[in-house]
């Protein structure tokens, strides 16, 4: 069944936490399980009833439109970077003011169901927005009380995470600003002004009601472990026949690799993703690394999530 709203898949970030690869390619087509990241959400919220899912672009634009095209997916090319709150007004300006606006960013990997979020939505009375929150004790900033959200600028054990899903009623954006603005300040505007945003936990509404899953690809330990994670649940590694493995290369656990890489030299790789086309001679362990065409990108523990990983990119 179709839902009885639209949705706006952002996509349109510079992906600043991910240079230098994303200075070759962006974020939503970076490879996870050797999908582009963005094929799979749109798969999954299609699968679940959004009839014509959208997404928007600005950095490296040239190749999401590309992607989109030979998909037949809509896209709003945003020649000048709106930030999230001026991209969902945007939206709603180019797709219509007549139905609610499902916000997904591109770079979550999660298996949160759009369609049970979007029945909690419709059963709530009166709300403005619904976000989706979880408990991520990295980027709990969010305050609640009941089934409200009070506040983003909390801080400790009250406080929950915003996941990068919401729904949002038309009305809360027409008087929004028509210049680039972010999200959150301006929905804690409206907040202090009586707006009744609500808030349903991921944990809740998960697809077939399975372990509860969330990854921010924004990072390089994030993107690393989102693809980990879903290896696992495949029970191997996920190598395909025409990735060519060379010399004394041993492949360890946890590796993905993608078509047309070449791994030769010596040495043992594990818990890492190779991305397809990927030419590299080895001379030592590998462990934890994103290997590329544009070079190798170290991640880090999930306990230093918030640092950069320390890369080789030239």
């Amino acid at each position: 069944m179709t839902l009885d709203c639209r949705c706006l898949v952002l996509a349109a970030g510079r992906g600043t936490r991910l240079l230098p690869l994303t200075k070759y390619v962006p974020k939503p087509l970076f490879p996870v399980l050797n999908q582009p990241a963005v094929d799979t959400l749109i798969a999954r919220v299609k699968d679940e009833g959004i009839k014509e899912p959208v997404i928007n672009c600005h950095h490296l634009a040239d190749q999401l439109i590309s992607w989109a095209a030979a998909r037949g997916i809509p896209y709003l090319w945003e020649k000048i970077l709106l930030d999230t709150g001026g991209a969902i007004k945007n939206a709603f300006d180019k797709l219509g003011w007549d139905k609610p606006l499902l916000v997904y960013n591109a770079d979550i990997v999660s298996n949160v169901s759009v369609r049970a979020l979007f029945e909690k939505f419709q059963a709530a009375i009166d709300l403005d927005a619904l976000f989706c929150l979880h408990d991520h004790p990295t980027f709990n900033k969010v305050v609640t009380s009941g089934q409200r959200i009070e506040s983003f600028k909390g801080s400790g054990s009250r406080c929950l995470a915003y996941t990068g899903i919401a729904i949002f009623t038309p009305d809360l954006f027409k008087n929004a600003p028509d210049s680039p603005f972010p999200l959150i300040p301006y929905i804690q505007s409206l907040i202090e002004r009586g707006a009744k945003i609500g808030f349903c936990r991921g944990e809740m509404v998960t697809l077939d009601n399975s372990r509860w899953m969330w990854h921010d690809i924004g990072t390089p330990t994030g993107y690393l472990h989102a693809n980990l994670d879903l290896l696992a649940t495949k029970g191997k590694e996920y190598l395909l026949d025409h990735c060519h493995i060379q010399g004394n290369v041993q492949i360890g656990n946890g590796v993905i690799a993608g078509k047309g890489a070449n791994i030769s030299g010596s040495g043992r790789i594990s818990k890492s993703v190779i991305w397809p086309e990927t030419r590299l001679f080895l001379e030592t362990d590998t462990c934890n690394c994103i290997l590329t065409p544009f070079g190798t990108v170290e991640a880090r523990t999930p306990a230093n999530d918030k640092k950069k990983g320390r890369t080789s990119c030239s």
